[in-house]
């Protein structure tokens, strides 16, 4: 290979996009609380669309038609309730009088022009956060298929670099490698490079679904790679002690049981006989990873707290933000407060009575959050992404591509089941990973042409 063909190899759109889901990885983690980290990952996706212009042109051209308006719409929505409107419409709105009486305390008068949202500039920094994810769908839409199942592999692969540098963190009580200053991280708790254990948990679940229906490589270094990659990865889902991420674990485990069952009733496989010494020996590796938990759990050791923490369930106050949060929503209703205001808006109508000496900074639930900030639109744009995910994961195909496609419809099914308790989309790392899901899903330019 000549030092030009070099150079295209390594600056090749699928490059470019390892870099940004890595970079995402490792410093995108911390939430609205680390803006300049953010930053540098929304300029590095900005710096990846500016180096492949012409696929923003190609997804427009050739991309499916109700995914570009699904990455248009998501991407517009938090600029619609960014811009000014005339008084007579946004003080209509619901929720707005205490909008009115701060331009009027501030002597700017009731006739202010005002946005949708109640903190626009809020608002504007969500829009931001589009970029990452945009920009990995945008890219990865023109991928082949194996170029698409090398961006699957890093994310598994990245994930289980970051099990392994929370399994540092851990050995040292999480003292050494903190990379959130602001965030307090418990001593028995696995994190790795994000500040909120159930957003770790549940990347290691995704990880666990892309393995589950990845094809099986025909290189034995790689198919041993991928099954320590796996153990690894359900250990660490354990250690992060998320009960969400715990419970999904069923997600994968499913899959490749049923995966397993179908090659081997099908018989199309011809690896099968050549399979079978790894499939048993896959096997006594879960029975031993199993028999460990058990020791752990029968010890006191970390398993027992992760196992410990399902019997607290009812002691959770996340009810009560529920509550809240749900009461919130419907004085909104129906254009909601906008995209990232929810700070802003749940502390004027949180209880008294549930008031504690900890801020909730957020509903600990992203699907009531999404009702908070953008109202009646933001279900239809939800449900709308959900169906075309349906979809596209199920969709008739050739078997192998099916079994990619549906490992990738779980990892979003494990995203929204946790959506529903915690909030795994407000960082940079989950939603690089979530457009990753996507891009599987999208017909690869090989079957287009």
């Amino acid at each position: 290979m000549n030092s030009s063909g070099l150079r295209q190899h390594l600056f090749s759109p699928i490059r470019q996009l390892q870099v940004l889901l890595v970079v995402a990885l490792v410093i995108g983690g911390g939430g609205s609380a680390y803006g300049l980290a953010n930053l540098f990952v929304q300029l590095c996706a900005v710096g990846v669309i500016a180096a492949n212009s012409g696929a923003v042109a190609n997804f427009f051209a050739t991309g499916p038609r109700v995914l570009v308006v699904l990455v248009v719409a998501s991407m517009a929505f938090p600029l619609f309730q960014a811009v000014p409107l005339p008084p007579h419409l946004w003080s209509g709105l619901p929720g707005r009088s205490l909008v009115e009486e701060s331009l009027a305390i501030a002597g700017l008068g009731s006739k202010s022009w005002f946005s949708l949202s109640v903190n626009p500039v809020r608002t504007l920094l969500a829009f931001c956060a589009t970029l990452v994810p945009a920009t990995v769908i945008v890219v990865g839409h023109g991928l082949g298929r194996a170029e698409k199942r090398t961006l699957a592999l890093t994310v598994v692969f990245a994930c289980t670099a970051i099990f392994l540098f929370g399994a540092i963190q851990l050995s040292t009580s999480n003292s050494l490698g903190v990379l959130y200053e602001h965030v307090t991280l418990r001593p028995s708790i696995l994190y790795g490079t994000l500040a909120n254990r159930n957003s770790t948990a549940v990347l290691f679940v995704i990880a666990l679904c892309l393995v589950a229906g990845f094809p099986w490589p025909n290189i034995t270094v790689t198919r041993i790679a991928l099954g320590a990659a796996a153990l690894l990865l359900v250990l660490g889902t354990v250690l992060t002690q998320s009960r969400s991420g715990i419970a999904l674990l069923a997600l994968p485990l499913v899959l490749a049981i049923f995966r397993l069952a179908w090659t081997l009733r099908s018989g199309r496989n011809k690896g099968a006989p050549s399979m079978a010494r790894e499939v048993w020996i896959g096997i006594a590796a879960i029975g031993v990873l199993a028999a460990a938990v058990a020791v752990s759990a029968t010890q006191n050791g970390r398993a027992a707290d992760s196992l410990a923490r399902f019997e607290t369930i009812a002691d959770s106050d996340r009810p009560e933000m529920w509550e809240d949060a749900t009461y919130t929503a419907g004085q909104y209703w129906p254009a909601g407060a906008g995209v990232g205001t929810f700070d802003d808006v749940f502390q004027l109508h949180e209880s008294l009575e549930y008031v504690g000496p900890l801020r909730a900074g957020r509903a600990h639930s992203d699907l009531i959050e999404l009702v908070i900030e953008g109202g009646i639109l933001a279900i239809v744009l939800t449900a709308a992404w959900l169906a075309w995910c349906a979809y596209a994961s199920l969709r008739p195909g050739s078997v192998e591509n099916w079994w990619v496609r549906l490992g990738a419809g779980a990892g979003i099914a494990a995203l929204f089941l946790q959506s529903a308790l915690d909030y795994p989309l407000r960082n940079l790392s989950v939603l690089a990973v979530a457009a990753v899901l996507v891009v599987l899903l999208i017909p690869s330019k090989e079957r287009r042409s």
